[in-house]
């Protein structure tokens, strides 16, 4: 289990599956995911929050920080 667990957290540290994802097939919780990363140095995944804005959220961002 841990080679395969440490394939997943890779995997979710390089942003390749979500948190989601890696909860399932594991079935630790986020606290512990973060945990597991800490104990093999793996940085937390980037996100890009900007598909997740609406238009008038985009707007500003591109305002704010373009």
């Amino acid at each position: 289990m841990e080679s395969k667990l440490d394939a997943l957290l890779a995997a979710y540290s390089a942003g390749n599956t979500s948190r989601r994802e890696l909860e399932r097939a594991t079935g630790l919780w986020f606290g512990e995911i973060l945990s597991e990363m800490a104990f093999r140095h793996l940085p937390l995944p980037r996100v890009d929050t900007r598909v997740h804005f609406n238009e008038a959220q985009r707007r500003l961002f591109e305002r704010v920080f373009g």
